[in-house]
C-alpha cells in the first residue's frame, strides 16, 4: 500500500541555494507557460492565426519548445541549472490546471508569484540509488544526503516511489511516497459514532485554545505593521525599507505557519485517540457545511472550523486499517464521541 511522508529537512547553504534556484526557474517556467497559452488564444480569437496552428500548446510541445530553442540562447542557459524532471512536472501541472478550466471544474489558472511559495520541486526515482532513506538523512535526486530535522520518521529502508521538496518560510520540506505492506490492525468488536461538535469561537478558543489565541491576536498586529511598512512601488530607491518590510513579511509567514502546525496537530491527535480504540467501524456525522456558512452568524464560525481536515484524515486512516467508515445525518450509535474542532 502507498503511504505519504513530509517531514523537515536541514540542507547546507549549497543545497538551500539550489532549492531556491530550481523552485525560480520551475516558477518561472509556469508563468511562461500560462503567457503563452493566454497569447495564442488572444490571436487565434483575433484571426491570425493559421488554421492549421493550434491555439493551445501542451506541456509536452512547450517542452519540446524549452529544449531545443529557448534553452539555445546564451541568456536563458541557467534553465539548465534545474533538473529536467521537475520542469517537465510544473509544465504538465499548468497544463493540468488549464484542462481543469476548460472543464468548467476551476477558475482561469493563475500565475504563480514568489511570496506565494508554493512551488514543489517533483524528483521521480528513476535509479536505484535515488532517495535512499536513514534514520537521520535522506538522499534526494541533483541534491545528494540532505540531514533531516526528525529521526526516524520516515522508514529506513523503504521503497521510495517519488518525492517532492518545498519552502514554507525559510524552511524546507520533503514529502515522499513509500510502499509499505497494509499494518496488522486487529479491529473490535463495536463500532463508533464521531458528532462534530461547533461552539463559538469565541468561548470554544478561550477554554481549550488559548495558545492558537494568543497566536492568532499576535498575527493580527504583525498584519498592521507589514500594511504600515513601505511597499516597493512607492519608493524603490529605498532599499532599507524594502528590506524591512520583507523581514515583516516573514515574521507573518511564520505565525501563519505556527497557526496552522498546531492546528494540524490537534486534529491529528483526536483521529489517534479514536484509533486507539480499535473500531470495527466508524461513522461521521455528515455535515453540511455549504448550507451552514450562508448564515451570516455561522459563517465565520464554520470557515475557520478544520472539519474537511478532520474528515480526511479520518479516511486517510480508515483505508490504511481497513476499517469501514460510514456517513449518516443521524447517529443512532451506542457509543458517540464529540469532537470539537478549533
Amino acid at each position: 500500500m502507498k503511504y505519504a511522508y513530509k517531514t523537515e529537512i536541514k540542507p547546507t547553504d549549497e543545497q538551500a541555494r539550489k532549492i531556491r534556484r530550481s523552485i525560480g526557474i520551475c516558477r518561472w517556467l509556469y508563468n511562461e507557460y500560462l503567457e503563452t497559452n493566454k497569447r495564442l488564444y488572444r490571436m487565434y480569437r483575433r484571426g491570425l492565426l493559421d488554421s492549421n496552428q493550434p491555439y493551445f500548446m501542451t506541456a509536452n510541445d512547450f517542452d519540446k519548445y524549452v529544449n531545443n530553442k529557448l534553452k539555445t540562447k546564451p541568456k536563458y542557459a541557467w534553465i539548465n541549472k534545474c533538473a529536467s524532471k521537475a520542469r517537465k512536472k510544473i509544465l504538465m501541472n499548468a497544463e493540468s490546471a488549464f484542462r481543469s478550466f476548460f472543464a468548467g471544474n476551476t477558475a482561469f489558472p493563475s500565475f504563480k508569484k514568489k511570496m506565494d511559495e508554493d512551488i514543489k520541486l517533483y524528483f521521480p526515482k528513476n535509479n536505484p540509488t535515488d532517495w535512499l532513506i536513514e534514520r537521520h538523512r535522506i538522499k534526494i535526486p541533483t541534491l545528494k544526503y540532505v540531514r533531516l530535522k526528525e529521526y526516524g520518521y520516515l522508514p529506513s529502508g523503504a521503497k521510495v516511489i517519488n518525492g517532492t521538496v518545498s519552502q514554507k518560510a525559510c524552511r524546507f520540506y520533503v514529502s515522499v511516497t513509500v510502499e509499505q505492506p497494509i499494518s496488522n490492525y486487529k479491529p473490535g468488536c463495536g463500532g463508533i459514532g464521531i458528532a462534530v461538535k461547533i461552539n463559538s469561537l469565541d468561548k470554544l478558543n478561550k477554554e481549550k485554545f488559548p495558545q492558537i489565541v494568543m497566536l492568532q491576536k499576535r498575527l493580527q498586529r504583525q498584519r498592521k505593521k507589514l500594511c504600515r511598512k513601505y511597499s516597493y512601488d512607492e519608493f524603490l530607491k529605498d532599499d532599507l525599507r524594502c528590506a524591512n518590510r520583507e523581514k515583516q513579511r516573514l515574521k507573518v509567514k511564520k505565525l501563519q505557519q505556527k497557526i496552522e502546525f498546531s492546528k494540524k496537530d490537534y486534529l491529528d491527535k483526536c483521529v489517534a485517540e479514536i484509533m486507539k480504540q480499535q473500531p470495527q467501524y466508524i461513522t461521521i456525522e455528515n455535515l453540511d457545511i455549504k448550507s451552514m456558512a450562508l448564515d451570516k452568524d455561522m459563517k465565520k464560525i464554520t470557515a475557520k472550523q478544520k472539519y474537511y481536515d478532520f474528515k480526511n484524515r479520518m479516511l486517510l486512516k480508515c483505508a490504511k486499517y481497513d476499517i469501514e467508515l460510514k456517513q449518516a445525518d443521524k447517529l443512532d450509535e451506542a457509543k458517540i464521541i464529540f469532537i470539537e474542532l478549533i
